[in-house]
């Protein structure tokens, strides 16, 4: 199967997969993979992964897959595009907010290595099988409202998995050490990472029973860094993602990432890469691969 572009925000698709489809193939665009039927491999960037009927999968784009296949397996296959990190999407006069469930996306495509295979929880995989029967019914004959259904139920089905990543983080976390909380504080910046009252010092100690001194200490002890430093090199990690996959302009990635504007975006992202955030946009269309961040 060759790699192909999709012209749509999020287009959904049931396949079953022959000898063809699972060679070694790579895509464009975000995929999530849900399993409906069959068993075998999945094998991502040479990491082999079993899968079953309720398994799911996220793919991002440029990685290379494929399947070694027991019993034929049947997929449905979720695509997001690039007009998926628009804020809006119209489409047939149905004014679709796309933003909230790319954030659920974005939490998931940064913190997926926290669980080793599939992304559903065991105990979901009931309410999975229920929402992707009714997305792939929901795609079959036009409904007034399809377009806002598909998207509440794609926005579910990420919330869910963004909260079983979010449970493998801080139980893996308590497992090593029960009290370390650092995992704990770095779920609650992610989670309001566009909140940015909630990130100030004085309300992450009160939110978490510590004085602020006790947590600037304590962050920087577990972590490595300081809380300021952690959350611009988060920010500077979505801001990656942007300039990647989207094809928002400078000045709405500050905006939505509530740098001052965008001249602040590009000191901070100059300082951290040593180019401006234009400049690495250009150089990543043009295929040049981005440098690792300053320390």
């Amino acid at each position: 199967m060759k790699a192909k572009q999709l012209y749509k925000a999020v287009e959904v698709t049931v396949m079953e997969i022959d000898d063809l489809a699972a060679g070694l193939h790579k895509h464009h665009f975000f995929q999530l993979i849900y399993v409906l039927e069959g068993n075998g491999t999945h094998i991502i960037n040479n990491n082999n992964f079993e899968f079953a009927e309720g398994d799911v999968f996220l793919l991002t784009p440029g990685e290379e897959h494929s399947f070694k296949v027991t019993t034929p397996p049947i997929f449905c296959l979720i695509d997001f595009t690039k007009d998926f990190f628009s804020r809006t999407a119209h489409s047939d006069g149905e004014e679709v907010d796309l933003s909230s469930s790319f954030r659920r996306l974005e939490y998931i495509f940064h913190n997926q290595h926290a669980i080793n295979g599939s992304l559903a929880s065991p105990t979901d995989k009931g309410i999975f099988k229920v929402l992707i029967n009714q997305l792939i019914n929901e795609t079959k004959i036009p409904l007034p409202f399809d377009k806002v259904v598909i998207q509440n139920i794609i926005f579910l089905l990420l919330n869910l998995i963004a909260r079983n990543i979010q449970q493998n983080i801080i139980s893996s976390s308590k497992s090593h050490n029960a009290k370390n909380k650092v995992h704990e504080i770095v779920t609650y910046i992610q989670h309001n990472i566009y909140e940015s009252p909630l990130l100030k010092i004085e309300n992450l100690a009160a939110h978490f029973g510590m004085s602020e001194g006790h947590l600037s200490r304590y962050f920087k002890l577990q972590s490595g860094n300081t809380v300021k430093d952690y959350i611009t090199r988060y920010k500077l990690e979505m801001v990656l993602a942007r300039l990647k996959y989207s094809d928002l302009t400078i000045s709405e990635i500050a905006d939505e990432l509530n740098f001052a504007d965008e001249s602040h975006l590009n000191k901070t992202f100059r300082q951290a890469y040593g180019k401006t955030a234009k400049q690495f946009k250009n150089e990543y269309l043009a295929g040049v691969k981005p440098g690792k961040p300053n320390a």
